[in-house]
């Protein structure tokens, strides 16, 4: 009879077995759950930020197209609270880009370099006419340097567990008329 009855029930080490493993699998489902959770709101405010960026970068340019480049960087800052994200930050840099001044004189030595090495005409003349065409670098290089910025917008925010979150959008925006300001002589005379 007393097999009888061990058959009928289950014995204390099995249910605790079962609520071991029960255990296990609800802290590892809970855990999957809270992760799925914060992954779906790291999206969230990754989505959102990569908008507002984006917002912002578009207002940039609506800004130097209406009032034109400055001479020196402009930075800027704030954040987005009228859009209901009061803890993301942003901030702002409009600088100038800055071109070497050595690529001028690089073609000018190697026109140089092969119209001396040169035995033939041909030779000569493509060392001439790279020689004369370095001439030309240097206003373009000016003409450059004046009609295009280098715009950085950064989006920062924190959250639970990942702090210090950043996206950073890099545009580059040109004014044709500083370009052509700088090609025929009104640029260089300011750069001068």
């Amino acid at each position: 009879m007393s097999g009888r009855r061990a058959r009928a029930g289950f014995t204390l080490l099995e249910v605790m077995i079962a609520v071991a493993i029960l255990s296990i699998t609800l802290v590892t489902l809970l855990n999957i759950v809270t992760n799925n959770i914060r992954a779906t709101h790291h999206a969230k405010l990754t989505t959102a930020a990569t908008f507002f960026a984006r917002g912002k970068m578009v207002d940039l340019e609506d800004q130097v197209l209406e009032v034109g480049f400055s001479n020196s960087d402009e930075t800027a800052q704030g954040n987005f609270k009228d859009q209901g994200y009061p803890d993301m930050r942003w901030d702002s840099i409009i600088e100038r880009v800055e071109l070497p001044a050595d690529a001028a004189m690089k073609q000018k030595d190697d026109a140089q370099d092969k119209a001396k090495d040169s035995t033939s005409p041909m030779g000569m003349i493509s060392g001439f006419l790279g020689g004369m065409m370095s001439s030309f670098i240097e206003p373009i290089r000016l003409g450059l340097q004046e009609s295009v910025r280098r715009v950085t917008v950064r989006v920062m925010w924190d959250e639970t567990a990942r702090p210090n979150q950043t996206i950073e959008v890099v545009q580059y925006l040109t004014d044709p008329s500083k370009l052509d300001a700088a090609l025929t002589g009104g640029g260089a005379a300011a750069a001068a």
